[in-house]
């Protein structure tokens, strides 16, 4: 029994090395194929309206594709021309900011005020911002060109989604595929929802961060609320970012707190509506992960892939709770995944 434990043991720990290994050399591909299985799961549902219209499938995927190609397009060159221009304003902003500090310092007499001017200036001073925000537009226009081959990805995925079904059933003895079959109908039920609304919450945040920007003739305001849009997928850390931005752009270019204050205001009431109200009542509290797994997989998939590992982190890790809740032998690894509290038990 021993021995047995030992090379159980043993097997489990060369299985976890070769799929690490392979995360990690395959990184290029596999973050491809995760990028296209969230576009399928953010298209399925306007699939599925057309398809309840007796649209046939086939047309129901192209005319979504139209859609959200089209939509993505222009989205895509008016972030492009915004990045532009802020890469062209940014210079000045950097000369007011190391104004502002200037007065600030000169206000605090301390030992080290010669030390943090000669030194924090100086090297504030050499950051190139407005070549750093170019090559960031030029990494999005490649991004938006390959952006055409993951579409074309997600599409095949969309549409193999929905034969999958009849092809379990042949695949499989009847009872047992109709028992695979229903699994994966809870499964995909469920990621269809997540991945949906936690899209749609997104861009809700995102486009209410730029128009409190507008409002406020905060510069900038596109740029702000698309990134508010992709850090949203990150809980926590990513609001904690998206919320301190834009009134630090808007101290910057107005010179008075007062304004980047009210702003911060609007920002936080604006995040925490979505986020801690309208969020959880669609979504589900069961699909919430808890504070520390979600610091675990931050630091885990952005140590494995960087940035998109970030960014990929709780989609991914929330979609694994959902897969592992419609499975019976694993759904006390669900449960341990989940938030705990007055209505964890329950909801979990």
């Amino acid at each position: 029994m021993d021995r047995q434990n030992k090379i159980y043991i043993l097997l489990t720990l060369i299985v976890i090395f070769l799929v690490g290994l392979t995360l990690k050399l395959a990184q290029p591909f596999i973050i491809i194929i995760l990028i296209a299985v969230l576009l399928a799961y953010i298209m399925d549902p306007l699939v599925a309206f057309l398809k309840n219209l007796k649209i046939p499938l086939l047309i129901s995927a192209l005319i979504t594709a139209l859609i959200f190609l089209s939509v993505f397009f222009v989205f895509g060159i008016i972030i492009y021309r915004s990045m532009l221009d802020f890469a062209g304003k940014f210079p000045s902003y950097q000369l007011k900011l190391m104004s502002m500090i200037t007065d600030i310092l000169s206000k605090i007499h301390f030992e080290a005020d010669e030390i943090i001017k000669k030194n924090f200036l100086d090297e504030l001073k050499k950051i190139p911002i407005g070549s750093i925000v170019l090559s960031a537009a030029g990494s999005i226009m490649n991004f938006i060109k390959d952006f055409f081959v993951v579409f074309l990805y997600s599409l095949f995925i969309l549409l193999g989604k929905y034969s999958l079904t009849r092809k379990l059933l042949r695949s499989f003895p009847r009872e047992r595929g109709k028992r695979i079959a229903i699994i994966l109908k809870h499964i995909d039920s469920g990621l269809r929802n997540y991945i949906g609304i936690k899209t749609l919450m997104s861009v809700s945040v995102g486009i209410g961060t730029g128009l409190i920007l507008i409002f406020f003739k905060v510069e900038f305001a596109i740029i702000l609320g698309f990134l508010t849009f992709i850090l949203n997928f990150i809980p926590y850390l990513g609001s904690t970012i998206a919320v301190m931005l834009p009134p630090l752009i808007a101290i910057v270019q107005f010179g008075t707190f007062s304004r980047a204050l009210w702003v911060l205001l609007a920002l936080v009431v604006l995040q925490n509506l979505i986020g801690q109200v309208i969020e959880p009542r669609t979504v589900g509290h069961r699909l919430n992960l808890s504070i520390t797994v979600v610091f675990f997989a931050l630091l885990f998939w952005g140590w494995l892939w960087g940035a998109p590992g970030v960014l990929l982190a709780i989609p991914m890790t929330t979609s694994i709770k959902i897969v592992m809740e419609n499975i019976p032998s694993y759904r006390p690894l669900a449960l341990m995944l989940g938030r705990t509290g007055k209505r964890g038990r329950k909801n979990n």
